[in-house]
């Protein structure tokens, strides 16, 4: 039995983010696959007060970190590295982000193989100051330079990190996520959390994802208030473990047609995408953009900023707008039917990027790198 040890997620399962998303995909389906794997994540928050549990076969111990704004990854990462070395004991360690790939260096020295996954360029967020920049940028290049293995998210992330290190190429592989939401297993979308929003169906168009500055809703409030004559209402789905003056500024906007409804998962989310006439997401950096994902498996038209990682994903060309360019997107808000915005061959294509798939994929990678028979 090779052990696994799992750094760099806030927590599963049902916390907000990308990469708590992704692990709570992802090892589950790794642990009751026929590979041998035991998987512990060391956690920073808890789950309904529990200090160690288990989530389908993945034991999780919550390690707690202090409350420095810009500091807990990285001091978490250290401690959760120096615990799995005295009480843990894997063979393999699985770094989630450059912030946490900062310590490739020490996973190494500690003797374990590490897989770092690459999930964006985290140090163009604006949130970051020089200082935070800096130690992501090294966070990035002791990734390359230290890790076994560097997973990236999507075929955009591994174009940057080549562009910006030549080298140590053969270290990098490509493992696309896949949508979190099983949308197959649901006959019928629950229509409660629409009761409770106000809301009827395809008479709103939504919008997906953490309340951050790069994520550019503020452009998409904007678009949507100057565009009086939708007779729609919008409907952003999302949250910030911090509320900052950019998410106080977003909330200014709330009104009866401007709708903030918090965190949604499960059959509330499934059922926001499956009823929404359109999913906007003006995003203006993704890794890989998992909204676009869930919203192609709803079968939901699309709008989405004009950037790699969209790209991605293949939809229909009139889908795309520029980066930031309100006047544009409010353009495109102003069509008469939104079904314009629906691309069968972006949908065709994620039907068959499974978390089944990816599992395989990360089985395949440890396998190889642990250089052992199962």
């Amino acid at each position: 039995m090779a052990r696994i040890c799992v750094i760099g997620t806030r927590g599963i399962p049902s916390f907000v983010g990308g990469i708590e998303t992704i692990c709570e995909n992802l090892y589950p389906r790794l642990v009751e696959s026929q590979s041998k794997f035991e998987v512990v994540v060391l956690s920073r928050l808890s789950y309904k007060n529990m200090e160690r549990y288990i989530f389908k076969g993945v034991k999780i111990t919550v390690l707690a970190a202090p409350k420095i704004s810009g500091l807990e990854t990285f001091v978490h990462t250290f401690y959760a590295l120096i615990y799995a070395r005295l009480f843990v004991h894997p063979k393999l360690v699985h770094l989630h982000g450059i912030g946490p790939g900062f310590f490739a260096p020490i996973s190494r020295l500690l003797g374990f193989k590490t897989v770092v996954t690459h999930h964006a360029a985290d140090y163009k967020r604006p949130k970051w100051r020089w200082h935070g920049k800096l130690i992501l940028k090294l966070g990035e290049l002791f990734t390359v330079i230290f890790a076994n293995k560097i997973i990236c998210v999507s075929a955009s992330v591994l174009e940057e990190i080549n562009q910006r290190y030549a080298f140590l190429l053969s270290k990098r592989v490509v493992i696309r996520n896949a949508g979190s939401l099983e949308f197959n297993e649901h006959e019928e979308s629950n229509s409660n959390v629409l009761c409770e929003l106000n809301l009827s169906p395809k008479s709103y168009i939504l919008a997906v994802g953490r309340l951050d500055k790069t994520k550019g809703f503020d452009d998409l409030i904007k678009a949507f208030l100057d565009s009086p004559s939708l007779n729609k209402k919008l409907v952003i789905v999302g949250s910030n473990y911090v509320e900052d003056s950019y998410v106080l500024h977003l909330k200014s906007f709330a009104s009866e047609n401007v709708v903030f409804a918090g965190i949604r998962t499960g059959n509330e989310l499934v059922s926001l995408y499956q009823n929404a006439a359109l999913l906007v997401n003006p995003s203006y950096m993704e890794g890989y953009c998992l909204v676009l994902a869930e919203a192609l498996s709803a079968g939901t038209p699309i709008i989405a900023s004009d950037i790699a990682a969209h790209r991605e994903f293949e939809l229909a060309e009139q889908s795309y707008f520029p980066r930031g360019d309100t006047n544009v997107l409010r353009n495109k808000l102003k069509v008469g039917d939104f079904e314009t915005y629906k691309s069968t061959h972006a949908e065709s294509l994620q039907r068959k990027n499974t978390w089944s798939l990816n599992a395989k994929r990360h089985e395949s990678l440890f396998k190889s790198l642990l250089n052992k028979s199962f």
